[in-house]
């Protein structure tokens, strides 16, 4: 039986992100904004096995420079068999973060992986939270709003507690925390926080205890609380050709768990913020696009490699490229002949190499040589 040790083999044209390593990169800046959403949306393939559940997505986040949070509830040590061929880089966290039986979610420049019930709340109580902070009877001045909206930075090394870690948000928005001992001594992992609000950080934090927070003295201290059963917000929709009464029946007929009011041409519906996602996403559909055409293969070296693997099979790294469209020509009975096994392990650590490093490093080992041309490879004994 194959056992492969943290293997990733991903592909990219020369001037675009490379592939993935499981190496700890946290030290790199991180990408916000539309950049942010740019790197969810790239695709990406992989092969992971016998491979840490934080590690890898440490390893993920560093290479695309997206900061990924784990939930101190979901186990960081479990190991995990994952295989992902073309899938957007969002889609293929969710399938890493179903391995570990948990969810995702994208709270502001950031991806959450914590327990489902949490994800599921986590956006809602953020929006909670910030509508709080424009409503007139917190009485909270314009221009300290702004200042609580101002998007921060924040970083933690390992072993930081997390009441060290509100402290830290509280200084740096000038904010007295009322009951900080409703948070438990615990010791986190390092994180990240890019480029977020007061009310994005202290929920991310603070959900990690089902806690939330209550703003106080006009938004000068927040006073922490436990998160109520329910948690909603209400967002008015409506359809261009559709009347109220329309759009009531087609959400009761598609997501018939959501209530729903009638005020005039719109309808009032209550629930999470996915809810009102999904609302919006039934009333106005995305317009449907022909699919782009299938785009050639990059030649081999327009790309580069970067990869980490140990006491992997030759012949496995080969299959794994040939996801990418990449072609192996050889005589296999020539290479028996010479004594060539192509089931030999190797073990390769590499970061952006050129198509001429990786195959060196890949087939000299074994006493192949290689030729390149555009995306095939042949292969022969050395003489």
């Amino acid at each position: 039986m194959v056992t492969i040790v943290g293997l990733l083999i991903a592909v990219a044209c020369a001037g675009q992100m490379g592939g993935n390593s499981v190496r700890d990169r946290r030290s790199e800046g991180f990408v916000t904004g539309q950049k942010f959403q740019l790197e969810l949306a790239q695709t990406t393939s992989g092969t992971w096995a016998n491979v840490e559940f934080r590690a890898l997505l440490n390893a993920l986040g560093a290479q695309r420079r997206v900061a990924i949070l784990l939930d101190r509830r979901i186990d960081p040590t479990r190991s995990l068999p994952v295989e992902i061929a073309e899938l957007p880089f969002r889609e293929a966290l969710q399938v890493v973060a179903h391995q570990a039986s948990a969810e995702l979610c994208v709270p502001g420049n950031l991806v959450y992986v914590g327990p489902p019930a949490a994800v599921k709340r986590l956006r809602t109580l953020i929006e909670l939270r910030s509508a709080e902070l424009q409503s007139k009877a917190k009485g909270v001045r314009e221009t300290r709003r702004t200042e609580l909206a101002r998007p921060q930075t924040f970083s933690w090394p390992d072993l930081q507690t997390p009441s060290d870690i509100l402290q830290q948000i509280s200084e740096q928005y000038h904010l007295t925390i009322r009951n900080p001992e409703l948070v438990p001594h615990d010791l986190w992992a390092a994180g990240n926080l890019p480029a977020v609000t007061s009310s994005e950080a202290l929920s991310i934090i603070l959900i990690q205890f089902d806690l939330t927070f209550v703003w106080v003295d006009g938004g000068q201290a927040i006073e922490l609380s436990p998160i109520p059963d329910t948690i909603a917000i209400e967002r008015k929709h409506r359809s261009k050709g559709r009347t109220a009464a329309d759009i009531s029946k087609l959400i009761a007929e598609h997501l018939p768990e959501l209530k729903t009011t009638q005020e005039g041409s719109e309808v009032a519906v209550t629930g999470t913020v996915e809810d009102q996602e999904a609302v919006a996403a039934l009333l106005n559909p995305p317009s449907t696009r022909k699919p782009p055409t299938a785009q050639p293969a990059a030649p081999l070296r327009q790309r580069a490699f970067t990869l980490s693997f140990k006491r992997v099979p030759v012949r496995t790294v080969m299959d794994e490229l040939k996801k990418s469209k990449v072609v192996f020509i050889y005589d296999e009975a020539a290479l028996k002949s010479a004594g060539i096994n192509l089931d030999q392990t190797v073990d390769l650590e590499l970061n952006k190499a050129s198509a001429d490093e990786f195959f060196k490093s890949l087939f000299d080992p074994l006493l192949l040589t290689f030729e390149i041309d555009n995306v095939t490879v042949k292969l022969s004994p050395k003489k």
